[in-house]
This record gives structure tokens, C-alpha cells and sequence, in this order.
């Protein structure tokens, strides 16, 4: 074969050689595009959640702390106010360290890079879980007292016998929570554990 042809077919071949390399390049950044953003619609409810959870603590905590401003001269009330105000703000900073877990997410990072980045926020979502459970066996309390307040009722000065019983309970609740996740921990338990630690987070 003479030396042209050789050179031509040599030329021909590399110009194939970039085009198939360039467009290998272009299919493997589709994919990784497609396959990023499927990935970020995975987080979407978390977020959306996430930000309805925000409202909610701002009405909670807004609602919260003008009931205890409002009735400033009277213990209870203020108790009952200031818990509410603050079950309000802990749902807000709650909710904001998701987002802020959800945001720092970086989607060009390596797979294992990403695998800790999502470790780090279930971790966390496992600890707000318990927070919220314990939070949430004592926060109906003041919300009732308060409802009942609003109604016309103040059970905490004509009833307290109720206060003392829907303390009471908020204990028991507690225990049981507690109760539980001791009972998840014993062998032979495991689905209950997983189901626990699934739900939580």
C-alpha cells in the first residue's frame, strides 16, 4: 500500500477515533444529566415537606409567642405559650438543617462521595426522629390547654385534677416510645428495628 493511502486511511481512522470519542463523551454526560436529575426529583417531597414544615413552625411559633405576650401576668399561660413558641421554632430549625443537608448534596462528586452525603442526612433524619417522638408525647398538652384556653375553658385554674392527667399521659406515652424501641433492640426484633429506623427517617 503506498505511503498516501497509508497516511490517508491513518488520517481517516483518528478523525473516526475523535468523532466516536466525542460522542461517547456527549452520551455519558446525557446519562449522567438524566440520571442526576432523576435523582434530584428523588428529593422533592423531602423539600416540599420540608418547607411546609417551616410554615407550620412559623405559624406554630408566631400563634405560640403572642398567646404568652399576651397573657404575660398569668404563670401557666405563659408556660403554655412559651412551649408551644418553642415546639414552633424546633420544627423551623429542624426542617432549615434538612435543607441545608439537601443543598450541600454535590451531584458531580463521586458516587461514594454522594453515598456519604446521604449517610450524613439519614443519620440525621434518625436523630430528629427521636427528638420528635419524645417532643411530640408532651407538646398535645399546652396545645389542648391552649384550644381549651381559646374556647373559655382555662382547665389549668378550674381543673387542674385534667393537667395532672394529661401530664400523666404524656409520661406514659413516653415510656411506651421508649418501651418500643428498647423491645426493637433485642434479637429476633430486626424487622421491627428496620421498620422503626424507615419510618423515623
Amino acid at each position: 500500500m503506498p505511503s498516501t493511502e497509508l497516511d490517508d486511511l491513518k488520517s481517516t481512522w483518528e478523525t473516526l477515533n475523535r468523532k466516536l470519542e466525542r460522542q461517547y463523551s456527549l452520551d455519558l454526560h446525557q446519562f449522567k444529566e438524566r440520571k442526576l436529575a432523576s435523582f434530584r426529583s428523588g428529593f422533592q417531597p423531602l423539600v416540599t415537606g420540608q418547607i411546609i414544615q417551616i410554615i407550620c413552625g412559623a405559624l406554630l411559633a408566631i400563634f405560640g409567642g403572642s398567646f404568652w405576650v399576651d397573657h404575660i401576668r398569668t404563670l401557666h399561660l405563659v408556660i403554655e405559650g412559651i412551649l408551644l413558641h418553642g415546639y414552633g421554632i424546633m420544627l423551623i430549625i429542624f426542617a432549615a438543617r434538612d435543607l441545608f443537608l439537601i443543598k450541600q448534596v454535590d451531584y458531580s462528586a463521586p458516587v461514594l462521595e454522594i453515598q456519604k452525603q446521604i449517610a450524613e442526612l439519614h443519620a440525621w433524619h434518625l436523630r430528629a426522629g427521636i427528638w420528635f417522638a419524645v417532643a411530640g408525647c408532651f407538646i398535645w398538652t399546652p396545645l389542648l390547654l391552649v384550644i381549651f384556653y381559646k374556647l373559655g375553658a382555662d382547665v389549668w385554674m378550674h381543673r387542674p385534677s385534667v393537667v395532672y392527667w394529661l401530664i400523666a399521659s404524656s409520661f406514659v406515652c413516653l415510656a411506651l416510645s421508649y418501651g418500643l424501641i428498647a423491645w426493637s433492640r433485642r434479637p429476633g426484633q430486626e424487622r421491627l428495628a428496620n421498620y422503626l429506623k424507615t419510618s423515623s427517617a
